[in-house]
Formats: structure tokens, C-alpha cells, sequence
């Protein structure tokens, strides 16, 4: 009797332990777990193949109840008992160091993901950048982020090996910037003798970045060049933060346990205020991930900053938002609109940076910098003609009520990026033309990498400019075409803004 009730415990709580996962499964939509922090497959449309098989299992795999529990068990037993990190996104290096375990970033340690060919093409991206940029008399850096395997190589795991008669990502980007027309700053040097006397790295938390140390350390270089460039920008001192130190107790993206005290720079006065709304939901990109807009009212200067940025800088906004009367941070992923972005915020600087492990990871299946395109600025004349060669077509319009050649806008009220997008109609199909927006004393382009594209894969001749609604006074907006033969102007249609519903 006692073995037959101590059967069926045993066979209620075996079946308890099968079915109580699934009966918690979680079946709520973009999901992301903490432990690894990835998004958690979605529910997959059945199909009667191998491949629906695979995607079901790989949701139950991500999403069946108690997941996150098991495997945080399972890793703090193992770095407890033997000092081994399962984790799936960071390994141990020497002496309780922690790294970044992706395979490209690891490769990278190796000098085995040198794409020359792809560094060069993006070289020549921000040579294009740099000559546009100078042709409005607007300052561009490049800036580089090293990783933590670059400037502390030496707790990188023992049994990993570099293939050292390579070259490394890094050393293939130096010598082709240095000679090439760009600005940059790769800051490998200054960061490998700054950790002579301070942890510029930290020792665990968040292996895949600098710390405040590094970052304060990294932005220093860019403000010499700041004040090189702009003598009305105040410079960045030290002086004006707080240093503080924070005890992470888990590491910054996985639930992963730790004991760490990490520097933190807290802005004393800050005079930012935060406009990120105003712009954010009109925008046209890639993404808004990393879109921070901020102004500053009380600054002495009329300097714009705009920063193509990744996570290494997204969070230092503050080292700027005190120097410069408005500030505007966006994911470098939106590099196709980098022109775009240009003629709708005005900066007098713009920066792209890349983290180094980005280069040879994400960024090869995000952005191809082949065949980069950026329409010149206007090229200045007296001379504006009229022609039934050349005409427009308005197919769009965001932010303003058109009627026939009138634009009536609300100053108040509505969208606050003020869009007119068309085509060009030509009697010459071979003719070609660089399109521009005359609004107020500036000339926009009206085509941008991203338009191109998607233009010239349609095959569509399309034009597309955008203004800021508190830019927009009444008054008229031209739209002039340029022969890219010839260089003739002409005039294609002239539209009047009147406030008004």
C-alpha cells in the first residue's frame, strides 16, 4: 500500500513538473527576456511544413513558463560552483572580467572579419559626407568607439587566439582614414594610456561599452576639435558635473548577478529641456531608436550639434546639452537619411560614430554604403528661366492644406514637419535634374540617399523636401530645377504660405 501511494505521488508530481511550464507558458506579443535580452519568438503562421515544426518549437523553447527562472539557476550555479558563465550573450574572461560573446565580436578579437572591401566602401561614405558637409560650411567628424577587447586585450579569454599577421578592423580603418579627407578621431591611444590610472572599462558591468570614465575621456577629444572649430562653444569641464559611484548588482542587460561599483557623471546645472515629441513622430528614418532632440534657451551661442549614434553615445547628451542651443542625437542606422536630416534641423556640426564591434556585426546587413548619393547644394544664379521641358507634380503634401499654388498652414496647430513631395515631368527623358526647395533666405535639397534609392529602383524621377513648422513664416516657396548638364536654373512652380485653416 505504501509503495502503490508513494507511486502515484511520484507520478502526480512528475506530471505537476511537465505541465505546469505550459500551463504558464507566455503567450503575450514582443515580448523580450531580461535574461538574454532578445525578443521572444512570435506565435508563427501554421503551415504544413518542416519549417512551421521549427518555428513552434522555437516558440515554446523561448516562451514556456518558469524559462527565465531555470536558466538564471542554472548560471548562478555554475559561476558559484565552478566559476563557468553560461550566459548567451557573455563569457569570462581572465580574472573575473567579463566580454561580449557574439561571434563577430569575437572574430573580430581574431582579425579574422577584416572585410576590406566593405571598410573601403565605407570610407568612401564618409568622404562623400565630409565633402558635402564642407560644401555647406557645416563641420563633420567621424568618431570610432572601441571595444573593451581592444583596450584590454589582455583579460580577453587565454584559449581564444589572434591571428596577428591579420589586420584588424581597426588598423584597417586608420590607415585608410589617415589618408583619405575625413575627420576622425579614433581614440585607441588615448584610452589604452588613460587605463595606466583609471578603469576606463568596467570590470563586468556592461562589457560592451565604455564607462563614464572612458565616455568623459572620448568626448574630451571631440571637444578639442569643438573648440578648434567654434570659439563661442563653452568647453567640457569637468567641473561641471558630479562624480558619483553606483553598486550594480546584475549586469546592464541580462539578469546576470554582480557586485560592482561604477563611476557617474550627473550634469549639475543642467538647462536642457528635453523636445524630443516635438520632431520624433513626424520623422522619416530608419528607426527613432537613440532620438533625443534637446534645447537649450539659455545658451549663449546659436549652435545646432547632430549626432548619428549608436549606444555607445546615446547616453551623453549631457556632455553637450549646456554648450549648444539645440541638440539632436539619432541612430547612425539611419545613414541614408543623413541629408534629409541635415537640411531639416540646420547644424553647424555633424558627428557619426560606430562602435568598433557594430562594423563587422549589424552594420554589414543594415547599411550598404555602395553607391551613396547626395544631391549638391543649390548652386547659387541670377539666372532663373522658365521652360514646358521641365515641370512638377505635387503627389504630397504633410502639414499644410494646399490649394492649387497656395499652402495655408496653421502656425499653432498640426504637424510639425511641413512635407511637399512630387515627380518631375520631362520632355526629354535623358535630361536629368537636381530639384531644390527655396524657402525663407535657405535653399533645401529635395532629394536625399533614401528618396534616391527608392526612386531610382522605381524608376521615378521624385522629389521630396521638408521644413521644420517653426521655421514657416508666410511668404512664397520656389521650386527650382537645375540642368546637371548644363547648370541651367529654372523655375518650376512658385507656392504661397498663408496662415490660415
Amino acid at each position: 500500500m505504501k509503495n502503490k501511494i508513494s507511486n502515484i505521488v511520484f507520478i502526480v508530481l512528475f506530471m505537476a513538473i511537465l505541465l505546469i511550464p505550459v500551463i504558464f507558458i507566455n503567450t503575450k506579443e514582443n515580448q523580450i527576456s531580461a535574461i538574454d535580452n532578445k525578443l521572444l519568438t512570435e506565435w508563427p503562421e501554421f503551415k504544413w511544413d518542416f519549417s512551421s515544426r521549427e518555428e513552434i518549437e522555437n516558440y515554446l523553447g523561448d516562451r514556456i513558463g518558469f524559462r527565465e527562472q531555470a536558466i538564471e539557476s542554472y548560471i548562478e550555479l555554475n559561476d558559484k560552483l565552478f566559476h563557468v558563465m553560461e550566459h548567451p550573450l557573455f563569457m569570462y574572461g581572465e580574472e573575473g572580467h567579463i566580454y561580449f560573446k557574439d561571434p563577430s565580436y569575437i572574430e573580430g578579437y581574431q582579425r579574422l572579419n577584416t572585410d576590406g572591401a566593405y571598410l573601403d566602401s565605407m570610407v568612401d561614405f564618409l568622404e562623400r559626407t565630409q565633402a558635402y558637409l564642407d560644401s555647406k560650411d557645416i563641420r563633420f567628424l567621424y568618431y570610432l568607439c572601441p571595444d573593451k577587447k581592444t583596450i584590454y586585450p589582455e583579460y580577453f579569454p587565454k584559449s581564444i587566439h589572434v591571428r596577428t599577421d591579420n589586420e584588424s578592423v581597426v588598423e584597417h580603418l586608420e590607415n585608410t582614414l589617415s589618408g583619405a579627407d575625413v575627420n576622425y578621431i579614433i581614440p585607441t591611444d588615448e584610452l589604452t594610456e588613460a587605463k595606466q590610472d583609471k578603469v576606463v572599462y568596467n570590470k563586468k558591468y556592461d562589457a560592451t561599452h565604455w564607462n563614464e570614465y572612458g565616455a568623459f575621456i572620448g568626448h574630451q577629444l571631440i571637444d578639442e576639435k569643438i573648440q578648434e572649430w567654434f570659439d563661442d562653444v563653452p568647453p567640457l569641464r569637468e567641473d561641471d558635473f558630479d562624480l558619483s559611484f553606483v553598486t550594480m548588482e546584475t549586469l546592464d542587460v541580462a539578469e546576470f548577478p554582480i557586485d560592482e561599483e561604477v563611476p557617474l557623471y550627473t550634469l549639475k546645472n543642467d538647462c536642457g529641456e528635453d523636445s524630443s515629441g516635438y520632431l520624433e513622430p513626424y520623422l522619416k528614418c530608419t528607426t527613432t531608436n537613440f532620438y533625443t532632440h534637446v534645447k537649450n534657451p539659455s545658451c549663449e551661442n546659436d549652435r545646432i550639434l547632430l549626432v548619428f549614434t549608436d549606444s555607445y553615445f546615446a547616453n551623453y547628451v549631457r556632455f553637450y546639452s549646456n554648450r549648444f542651443r539645440e541638440v539632436y542625437f539619432i541612430h547612425r542606422q539611419n545613414y541614408d537619411y543623413l541629408q534629409y536630416m541635415v537640411n531639416l534641423t540646420f547644424p553647424d556640426m555633424v558627428i557619426f560614430e560606430t562602435a568598433e564591434r557594430s562594423i563587422m556585426g549589424e552594420m554589414v546587413s543594415t547599411a550598404n554604403f555602395t553607391d551613396y548619393y547626395y544631391e549638391p547644394p543649390y548652386p547659387e544664379s541670377d539666372d532663373l528661366k522658365t521652360t514646358e521641358d521641365v515641370s512638377c507634380l505635387i503627389t504630397s503634401t504633410v502639414g499644410v492644406r494646399r490649394d492649387g499654388t497656395t499652402l495655408y498652414l496653421n502656425p499653432d496647430m498640426g504637424e510639425n514637419i511641413i512635407s511637399l513631395s512630387g515627380r518631375i515631368k520631362k520632355t526629354d527623358p535623358d535630361k536629368t535634374y537636381n530639384i531644390y526647395a527655396h524657402v525663407a533666405e535657405a535653399y533645401l535639397e529635395a532629394d536625399y540617399c533614401a528618396l534616391h534609392r527608392v526612386a531610382e529602383f522605381d524608376n521615378l524621377d521624385e522629389f521630396s523636401f521638408s521644413v521644420q513648422r517653426r521655421y514657416m513664416a508666410q511668404g512664397p516657396i520656389e521650386l527650382i530645377a537645375v540642368d546637371k548638364d548644363t547648370g541651367e536654373h529654372y523655375l518650376l512652380e512658385t507656392y504661397e504660405v498663408i496662415y490660415g485653416q
